[in-house]
């Protein structure tokens, strides 16, 4: 008679329900912090974390507004009544707007980035999480931890190298070394091989307690 892995009992599964909750909890409150707004105090918003789908929001509503702006727009002509220099100054004012919008834009798409650069960056830490919970649960990824990581693989894809829009001098050190753990696990890793590696644990671990195959 194969032998079975022995009843986890509670604390093994209070044990998964706090791995589990750590993972969300964390991962959320660190992309918070890689996704929070570069601007002065006053500007920042009160909420610990900005969610990813806000940041595509505002950086579709920048480039909207952009694309407004540099279409062309016929000036009307200045009459005797326009005080000197109007239609300069509403040209300046049009020039320094799109400037702001090109910078808040800008800054945007960097938030995007590094949150991107922890999802990727993370997906070895989340291998190990895996393993402790699969091993845990008789062999069953009761968290959904394999499924997430291979969807989200997807945030890889633009750490073939340094992104072009982000500029080294001004990212911390933490930002710096996910951007490197994104760039390494999008080198050697592919979605294939993410789905190949999750599968292989789960094999091992009905392996290891004498489990028949699924």
């Amino acid at each position: 008679m194969s032998k079975r892995p022995e009843s986890a009992g509670l604390m093994v599964h209070l044990l998964i329900a706090v791995a589990v909750l750590g993972l969300v909890f964390g991962g959320g409150v660190l992309v918070g912090w890689v996704t929070r707004e570069r601007r002065p105090p006053a500007m920042e918003k009160s909420e610990a974390s900005i969610p990813d789908a806000e940041v595509k929001r505002e950086l579709a509503a920048c480039r909207r507004e952009l694309r407004a702006l540099a279409k062309p727009r016929s000036t009307p002509p200045a009459t005797a009544t326009s005080p000197p220099g109007e239609t300069d100054d509403a040209g300046l004012e049009k020039t320094a707007k799109v400037e702001a919008l090109q910078k808040e834009v800008k800054e945007c798409r960097a938030r995007e980035t590094l949150a991107n650069a922890y999802v990727c960056g993370a997906i070895g830490d989340h291998l190990n999480l895996l393993f402790v919970l699969t091993y845990s649960a008789s062999c069953v990824d009761e968290g959904g931890v394999g499924e997430l990581m291979v969807s989200s693989f997807e945030k890889c894809a633009e750490f073939t190298d340094l992104p072009a829009h982000l500029n080294e001098d001004d990212l911390t050190q933490e930002e710096k070394t996910r951007i490197y753990e994104a760039k390494l696990n999008r080198a050697v890793r592919t979605r294939n091989s993410l789905i190949g590696d999750v599968q292989e644990m789960h094999r091992r671990c009905r392996k290891r307690f004498g489990l028949p195959d699924e």
